[in-house]
């Protein structure tokens, strides 16, 4: 039986730039999808026989049509360059606390991820540096751009980077999970039961699914968004103008809740905790009440864990003030 291929693209002048190609081969069902010009990610399924395989493919084509895909020819639009992104970050004032050992980084390093097992540094020259907890190097790996940010979904690590992309680093060799876009300047991601919530230096936030689609995007409240995270019921995106909670399926606001400007945020079971320019850490419940306000020596940012292209171990010894 003769192999069945349907090549499908969607260009837009300031937006996305990706194919997607849906090939048939008996029972087998084999989609590849991507930016244009890269050779994607290829996820192949089977079926108990071709009916059922093309009427699989089928469905896909049609979903990916509805959303503006069209039929198009392999080669004849070309990869679209890489834009180059840098950001500043100030020293902080806060009290300096003990030290216990440092690491040259090489450059200024905004995206650090710790665990009970090691912390891994990703610099501005794209290098992710994996350290053990006495500083020991463990390994070492290269994307193509600056590194702003490293997260964790179970055992899946995912570091974001300025060329648009999001690299799975669990592997041997990093590779392209989530094809985001090159216009957009990637500040922090999160991720929950595959589904990519991305808060960018306009203040917009974006939802991507397993599949590399997006499932919505919007151009939220403020700017510079440092902060979001992903739950089963929401995406909490912190901005230049408070929180604001999306549901997650659709985009739809569910509430907005206004601080000071987040500069980094996190979650626990039943709040969120925004960390502000006005030198507050701000905590909200997820139906976006506030509950309480935490005074803090200075403000801080995520990329002040980076001073001069060195990273800091510290133990510190402060009050809980989560009680």
């Amino acid at each position: 039986m003769s192999q069945e291929t349907t090549y499908l693209e969607l260009s837009e002048v300031d937006g996305a730039h990706k194919f997607y190609e849906v090939i048939v081969d008996n029972a087998t069902l084999t989609v590849r999808y991507g930016r244009i010009g890269d050779q994607g990610q290829v996820k192949a399924s089977a079926y108990p026989d071709n009916a059922r395989a093309r009427a699989a493919a089928a469905k896909k084509i049609g979903e990916k049509i509805r959303k503006g895909y069209a039929p198009a020819v392999p080669g004849v639009r070309q990869k679209r360059t890489v834009s180059r992104r840098q950001i500043v970050s100030t020293r902080s004032t806060a009290h300096t606390a003990p030290v216990l050992w440092r690491y040259d980084s090489g450059a200024p390093a905004f995206g650090i991820f710790v665990d009970g097992q090691h912390c891994m540094v990703g610099n501005e020259h794209g290098v992710i540096t994996t350290l053990d907890h006495d500083a020991q190097v463990r390994g070492q790996v290269r994307l193509p751009d600056g590194v702003k940010c490293i997260v964790a979904d179970d055992a899946w690590i995912y570091a974001g980077c300025d060329d648009g992309n999001v690299y799975d680093l669990s592997g041997k060799v990093p590779r392209v999970a989530y094809a985001i876009a090159p216009e957009i300047d990637i500040y922090w991601l999160d991720i929950h039961d595959g589904v990519l919530g991305v808060s960018d230096a306009d203040g917009g936030i974006t939802a991507v699914d397993h599949e590399d689609e997006f499932l919505w995007r919007r151009p939220g409240r403020g700017r510079s968004a440092w902060m979001v995270r992903c739950d089963d019921n929401a995406i909490y995106h912190g901005h230049s103008q408070g929180v604001t909670g999306y549901e997650w399926r659709t985009g739809g606001e569910l509430w907005h809740t206004r601080t000071g400007s987040v500069l980094f945020g996190w979650q626990e079971q039943g709040s969120v905790f925004a960390g502000t320019g006005t030198r507050e850490v701000v905590r909200l419940s997820k139906s976006g009440r506030h509950e309480r306000t935490y005074r803090c020596p200075a403000a801080r940012s995520p990329g002040q864990g980076s001073r001069n292209g060195k990273t800091y171990g510290r133990l510190v010894s402060v009050p809980n003030i989560f009680q």
